[in-house]
């Protein structure tokens, strides 16, 4: 067994530090080219990261998670550690792929799956994919909904290769607090190097699979108990979270939900004690809300929005 973790706080943590903690005392295995990182015991719990991204969109939930199940956080093609993304393979092909290392690594055990972002689009492929082997399914702020036209959110573009740092991390700091992030960190806080970190890793253009208009036919096709969890602050969310969550409702009427306030695109960081609260919820604790409260609770949090 793994020496346990720590988990982080909120506040002062430094990501990158906690990151090669985790790193340092995880299981590492590769199925079909997919770099898989695993930690704890019990239940398998997937965690699948979001664009321009790596298992490090979960370095705030890792630890947490990891007391109550066996924590499985993968690098997706084309991102981190695993192998590059023919140019050739098709969208279905990227995801019939991710399926199969997703059973490789299970060996035949049922999965629950947790994913962010494009990483909730590709959560929910998956979960159709495997089938009677699939468990439950939380989303944190998914994609799927077809391209999101009309959609303005303001980027400074990078600078150039042997740009000063600084400006670098500047702009960084600036793109994180108009899109993952509720407000603008630092320029010098960790968050901002476990970003480039990833930026610097992403080989895959995350909305060749985000930007298409699957994500309600997947939610119709998965058996499993379903939750959504979403902040209210989410500028990717087009034309908005109540928008979105209702289209999904349409889908699965007997989703779970929850909304994070004051809380931007990447929840599972921002937000990580309550997000970890909510999986551990619904991943951990013996199923203990039924389907039809979990249903009148996401009708509640829906009226409350604007």
């Amino acid at each position: 067994m793994m020496p346990p973790v720590n988990a982080p706080s909120e506040a002062a943590t430094d990501s990158c530090v906690h990151a090669q903690q985790l790193a340092h005392r995880c299981r590492e295995h590769r199925h079909e080219g997919v770099v898989f990182r695993s930690w704890g015991a019990g239940p398998l719990l997937l965690l699948v990261h979001g664009g321009v991204g790596s298992w490090t969109h979960w370095v705030r939930n890792i630890a947490a998670l990891a007391h109550r199940c066996t924590v499985l956080a993968l690098d997706l093609p084309g991102y981190g550690a695993s192998v590059d993304v023919p140019a050739e393979l098709s969208e279905d092909g990227y995801l019939d792929w991710v399926a199969r290392a997703v059973r490789s690594a299970a060996d035949g055990a049922t999965v629950d799956v947790a994913g962010f972002s494009f990483g909730g689009t590709v959560a929910a492929a998956v979960a159709a994919r495997l089938g009677a082997q699939g468990g439950r399914l939380s989303m944190i702020a998914p994609g799927g909904f077809g391209e999101p036209v009309g959609r303005q959110i303001p980027l400074k573009p990078r600078p150039k290769d042997g740009a000063d740092n600084d400006a670098l991390h500047a702009v960084l700091a600036f793109n994180l607090g108009q899109w993952m992030l509720s407000a603008v960190p630092q320029p010098d806080d960790p968050v901002v190097r476990l970003h480039k970190a990833n930026l610097d890793r992403a080989r895959y253009d995350s909305r060749r699979i985000g930007w298409r208009n699957t994500l309600l036919a997947d939610l119709h096709q998965i058996r499993s108990p379903v939750q959504i969890l979403w902040g209210d602050a989410d500028r990717l969310a087009h034309p908005s979270v109540k928008d979105r969550l209702e289209l999904c409702r349409e889908a699965r009427p007997d989703l779970g939900l929850e909304i994070v306030p004051d809380c931007g695109h990447w929840a599972q960081y921002e937000r990580s004690r309550r997000i970890n609260d909510w999986l551990l919820a619904f991943h951990a604790d013996a199923r203990s809300r039924s389907t039809p409260a979990l249903a009148r609770h996401a009708t509640a949090v829906v009226d409350r929005l604007p």
